[in-house]
């Protein structure tokens, strides 16, 4: 059944939410790419770490979609703005993928940052998260660049894709 979902943007007080279940996505979506003993033993710290030092600008955007019926938390996108909107995170809750929550999470910051006069957006998907990739393609973002990065500490490949044009084009949603 899918949830009644409400969004709003997030206060520094929502971060430690944001961070856990960041990182329950993470220990889903992640496991074929970070070593699992990393995943187990530092992944959450990681990655509350990050949101504890995270300082937003006032051009930056995180959205939440809160779960209207029991006011959880099921999925965020942080967009940093620095200088163009970089899509940093879309995560849902893994129990909630496949029900809308990140293609709404998405449509929401897209049309924000078209709002606000901004020409792109950017991100950067895993090489082999296929199912990232195809949701991102799905939703008009085009293929771009790949290269090597690192992953708290471990390397991985990433393709960027991008939406170009953001107030001439038809989101795909």
């Amino acid at each position: 059944m899918q949830p009644q979902i409400s969004l709003r943007p997030a206060v520094r007080s929502d971060f430690p939410a944001i961070a856990a279940l960041q990182a329950e996505s993470w220990a889903v979506a992640y496991r074929s790419f970070l070593p699992p003993h990393y995943i187990r033993d530092r992944l959450t710290a990681d990655i509350s770490d990050s949101w504890k030092k995270c300082r937003p600008s006032a051009r930056d955007l995180v959205l939440l979609a809160i779960n209207t019926e029991t006011a959880a938390l099921v999925g965020f996108i942080s967009v940093w703005c620095r200088p163009s909107p970089f899509i940093d995170h879309l995560h849902c809750r893994p129990s909630c993928t496949g029900l809308g929550i990140g293609s709404q999470l998405l449509e929401a910051a897209l049309t924000q940052l078209a709002g606000r006069g901004e020409q792109t957006a950017s991100l950067s998907v895993l090489i082999g998260n296929d199912g990232a990739r195809r949701f991102y393609l799905r939703h008009g973002a085009l293929p771009g660049a790949r290269k090597r990065e690192t992953l708290f500490g471990y390397p991985v490949n990433v393709e960027y894709l991008a939406w170009d044009g953001l107030q001439t084009i038809k989101l795909a949603f």
